[in-house]
């Protein structure tokens, strides 16, 4: 009669399978909970669009629109998930979301 159970023949392998495991479960989970944190954010805030001229900064933008006691960095990261911003550079001529708080 067969033995049911399985033995793990190399423990080295089982582990390094079972490490890469986690780090793909652990990865996916953080991924999909920053796209459901981007999507709350473009659904959920209202918005008015600003034409940018030269010397207009990120930086400039949000400090004139946040509101105190609240992180400018907060508010330049809204400004880039509402805008699909892939750094914070901006230039004349572009229309920028901004939101409202």
């Amino acid at each position: 009669m067969e033995n049911p159970r399985r033995l793990v023949v190399n423990k080295l392998r089982f582990m390094r399978c079972l490490a890469l495991i986690i780090l793909l479960l652990v990865a996916s989970t953080g991924l999909l909970m920053k796209i459901s944190s981007a999507e709350s954010i473009r659904k959920e805030k209202n918005y008015f669009e600003m034409y940018i001229k030269s010397g207009d900064t990120l930086w400039d933008l949000a400090k004139r629109y946040t509101p105190k006691g609240k992180d400018l960095r907060k508010t330049i990261y809204e400004i880039s998930i509402l805008n699909e911003l892939d750094s914070t550079d901006i230039y004349p001529g572009q229309i920028i979301k901004i939101p409202i708080q």
